[in-house]
């Protein structure tokens, strides 16, 4: 019935066109034009038809096509053509639910290459990605038939070891990758040296997932580049103990930062000649529940990782300003030493901080030391450099803390804009013992006097080091000799 309906409007359509009336016989003339009509109609409507089937064929292909490409760039890497991340977290599930069933071994090789990010900063990154390219040859080359490598983005690549015997054989393929990425590269015009920290974890007996393993093996290369860079590591449970310690520790410290968890003490800084204390310098605590009283060597370091630092810096200033001001004993014109990590004297807000605790304590600005460790002191950085001249623009002094492990360098003193030289504890220990120390230490000193520098020992412990220092005509000394670091009130007999 539908299809009638359509014919018949199709045809009122036709006549009237034609100028005829539905009512009216059209005569052989009018019939033959209509006909015509009709007949053109039903072939642009078959032409259309076709080309709407065609149409649909050809995107169906393309579409088909355009699939393909998507779903094998979804699992490939795009510069080296290796599988992608995707692509060995499937591979590697598939691995190892295979060697759950055939009992065979499974390693995991982590990759990161040593020195990449010097080629790609300095070169450029068409440079780094012709390295990236050669290191991923050399990698394919370096693996056996049956093993699998994947880059898993930036300079960062996986092998996956099929049918290993134990460590030996991952090991062995391990060596032979570091070997062959030792050799020089050639990007461009230039010879590039780089080398690999490689990270392995084996597939224990239980139920290890893909993302498991490679967080072993990434963990091992971190620990690979942490002890020198361009070794081999393997995974061990030690290491997962540690990284979950750390990971108790930071999370604990957030806390403390805000917990009223941290503590101060000040350790004396006298005078060799009389022993009269001329300062203190104060040292953060961290009073941790079921732990105890921490040393900053035991939490710093994480803090710096983290970023904690710049809020327990500042809470340092504060704190370390309010107890100095309000010290009773304090003698005339000490002043107070405070330590700053080289990342707070790159932000710009770190001058004002200082400049607001000061005003608010009412601490005299050349009562005040920033010590900084040489390397950040000499950065080459231009935010370092315009902090340091606009603290010494309001009278703050600044003191280069252990001096001679950072670039050991006596002609950096005449770079350095800073009033005092701390000597690290590490030449002071051999003074006595060492005619060699002696020597040094006397050199030290000279040198940063003639430089217009006060120059005060640290880690003084024995009464034979602060004689050798006073004869060399070193200025200040502070240790255990004197006073260990405590509580401010309990200064008062510090130096005697």
């Amino acid at each position: 019935m539908d299809n009638r309906r359509t014919l018949h409007r199709s045809l009122e359509r036709q006549l009237r066109r034609l100028g005829l009336a539905e009512e009216q016989l059209p005569d052989g003339v009018s019939w033959k034009k209509l006909l015509t009509a009709v007949n053109a109609s039903y072939l642009e409507a078959e032409a259309a038809r076709y080309t709407l089937e065609r149409s649909i064929e050809v995107s169906s292909e393309e579409m088909r096509a355009l699939h393909d490409v998507l779903s094998r760039q979804a699992r490939e890497d795009v510069l080296t053509g290796m599988p992608n991340r995707a692509a060995l977290t499937d591979a590697l599930s598939g691995a190892l639910s295979h060697r759950r069933r055939t009992d065979r071994e499974l390693a995991v090789l982590f990759i990161d290459l040593d020195g990449f990010k010097l080629v790609n900063d300095s070169l450029g990154h068409a440079a780094g990605d012709t390295l990236l390219l050669r290191a991923a040859e050399r990698i394919r080359a370096a693996i056996r038939d049956a093993d699998m490598v994947a880059r898993l983005g930036g300079d960062e690549f996986v092998v996956v070891c099929h049918d290993v015997d134990g460590a030996a054989t991952a090991v062995t393929v391990g060596e032979r990758i570091a070997a062959s990425l030792e050799q020089p590269i050639c990007v461009g015009t230039q010879h590039a040296t780089i080398s690999a920290s490689i990270g392995m974890a084996l597939a224990g007996t239980g139920d290890a997932s893909a993302d498991d393993l490679l967080r072993k093996a990434d963990l091992a290369m971190y620990e690979a580049k942490a002890g020198g860079r361009g070794r081999l590591v393997i995974f061990d449970e030690e290491m997962q103990a540690r990284v979950d310690g750390r990971l108790a520790t930071e999370n604990a410290l957030r806390e403390a930062v805000g917990g009223d968890q941290l503590v101060l003490h000040f350790q004396p800084i006298v005078r060799l000649a009389d022993r009269q204390i001329l300062g203190v310098e104060a040292l953060v605590r961290w009073n941790r529940p079921g732990h105890g009283l921490v040393l900053p060597e035991d939490f710093i370091p994480v803090a710096e990782e983290t970023r904690l630092i710049t809020a327990i810096d500042a809470w340092v200033i504060e704190a370390a300003c309010e107890q100095f001001t309000r010290w009773p004993l304090a003698p005339a014109g000490a002043w107070l030493a405070v330590n700053l990590v080289a990342q707070d004297l790159h932000s710009p807000a770190i001058t004002e901080v200082i400049s607001q605790i000061l005003h608010r304590t009412r601490l005299p600005p050349d009562r005040f030391v920033l010590e900084l460790t040489e390397s950040t002191i000499v950065s080459g950085s231009p935010s370092v450099a315009a902090n340091l001249a606009w603290l010494q623009a309001i009278g703050v002094r600044v003191a280069i803390d252990d001096f001679g492990t950072g670039y050991s360098s006596l002609s950096y003193l005449q770079q350095i804009p800073a009033q005092v030289l701390k000597l690290d504890r590490t030449f002071v220990a051999r003074l006595g013992e060492d005619p060699a120390a002696t020597a040094v230490v006397g050199a030290i000193v000279t040198m940063g006097h003639a430089l217009g520098l006060d120059v005060i020992a640290e880690g003084v412990e024995r009464a034979v080091q602060a004689e050798q220092l006073r004869r060399l005509g070193c200025d200040a000394a502070q240790g255990y000799l004197f006073a260990p670091a405590a509580p401010l009130a309990d200064l008062t007999t510090a130096a005697h």
